[in-house]
């Protein structure tokens, strides 16, 4: 008889363990998700910063993006021209692979509508550049909101 009391008594022991396991590995779960979303906006803000201090501090970016703007894309030199589109295509990838992190579930709806509404309203002046946004989700997302 006092061993099949403790049989039961081990068995209660073995199955709050479990229990408790699991409880732990939940949290440790929930916990690595907000890590993950955490990092991801934290990215999303230092690729915008960078950015954003790139063509602040570079001598010709800023003057040709205005040119482009004021005067045409037509009044660029080739070279004002290749530059520029270099750097559109560098802040669509950006957006691009802020997006997968969106799709990815590391940041939220707000995040990802607000890149996909950034975008389409760059898209006109992205054709007037040339540039094809391609067939990847983060472009068909663009070309369905700008209704393309």
């Amino acid at each position: 008889m006092d061993s099949d009391r403790l049989n039961r008594w081990l068995t209660l022991g073995a199955n709050i363990g479990v229990v408790i396991g699991l409880a732990v590995l939940i949290y440790e779960i929930r916990a690595t998700q907000y890590l993950a979303e955490t990092q991801a906006l934290v990215r999303r803000g230092d690729q915008i910063q960078a950015a954003q201090v790139q063509m602040a501090m570079s001598e010709s970016l800023a003057a040709i993006r205005v040119k482009a703007i004021g005067e045409g894309v037509q009044s660029l030199t080739d070279a004002e021209l290749y530059r520029l589109q270099m750097w559109e295509r560098a802040v669509r990838n950006r957006m691009g692979s802020q997006y997968v992190e969106y799709l990815r579930g590391y940041t939220d709806e707000a995040v990802g509508n607000s890149i996909v509404e950034a975008a389409v309203r760059m898209l006109p002046y992205w054709e007037k550049l040339g540039m094809e946004l391609g067939e990847d989700p983060f472009a068909q997302a663009v070309k369905e909101t700008a209704g393309r």
